[in-house]
């Protein structure tokens, strides 16, 4: 396993530990199973799910054959934490996800998404060159047969908030598990980027949303967001933010 993945993992379980004791964690998409072993060990009682199934490699862990763009095959309140990890990129219906999340957590359950951070420096400047979020991307594959399909919809910390937020969600914390070299190289950019966000801000009228928006403020112009190559979004179930 690759020092990022296994940096990446150990924050997940972090994050998951420090918002609250170990309980019934959904692990969808589930992969190979690989995170799963990791959640199982840390004390977690892990279901999984997964669009291929077949491709999981943990016999003690069953793993239901689910789509994460349809209903999801569990009852109301059933989880108290799901994990999506590297998953919502892959979606069609990602607000669909977020509800069916929402539907079948617990209370103040939690939902923890990690997905590659497509607002850190390298990103943004890979995009203004080449149309992708990174320099060795290519044009997603349209004749393959992998049901899971590729990157088809890349979600932003803009994106995945405002999901979250008009879903019955309230976005806890934001991080990464490490830094790319390249967003550092164009850290020069940064100067400009918070002169074009303060011009981008100054345009809400809304007061309730510009108090929002403060918050957002301080997440995008952060050094895990500005350079960071994945983002961990940690959600709670709150019936204030469904809209």
């Amino acid at each position: 396993m690759s020092v990022s993945r296994i940096r990446a993992h150990n924050l997940v379980i972090e994050i998951l530990k420090n918002a609250g004791k170990p309980g019934k964690i959904l692990d969808a998409p589930a992969g190979t199973g690989t995170i799963s072993k990791t959640l199982q060990d840390a004390g977690f009682e892990v279901y999984a799910a997964d669009i291929t199934p077949e491709l999981f490699k943990l016999p003690d862990i069953h793993c239901e054959k689910a789509d994460l763009n349809s209903r999801l095959p569990y009852k109301d309140g059933f989880f108290d934490y799901i994990l999506n990890s590297n998953g919502i990129e892959h979606l069609e219906d990602q607000y669909n996800f977020v509800r069916e999340c929402y539907r079948i957590l617990k209370p103040n359950g939690k939902l923890l998404i990690t997905t590659p951070n497509i607002l850190n420096l390298k990103a943004r400047v890979a995009y203004m060159l080449l149309g992708f979020h990174t320099f060795h991307d290519r044009p997603h594959d349209e004749v393959g047969d992998y049901e899971g399909g590729g990157h088809i919809n890349m979600a932003s910390y803009f994106d995945l908030r405002v999901n979250l937020h008009r879903n019955g969600f309230k976005i806890i914390s934001i991080s990464t598990h490490m830094y790319s070299a390249t967003a550092l190289f164009f850290s020069f950019l940064v100067p400009f980027v918070y002169v074009m966000m303060f011009k981008s801000f100054k345009r809400e009228k809304n007061r309730e949303q510009r108090v929002r928006n403060k918050d957002i403020a301080k997440h995008v112009l952060s050094a895990d967001l500005l350079f960071g190559k994945k983002l961990f979004v940690l959600a709670e179930k709150d019936h204030r933010y469904k809209k």
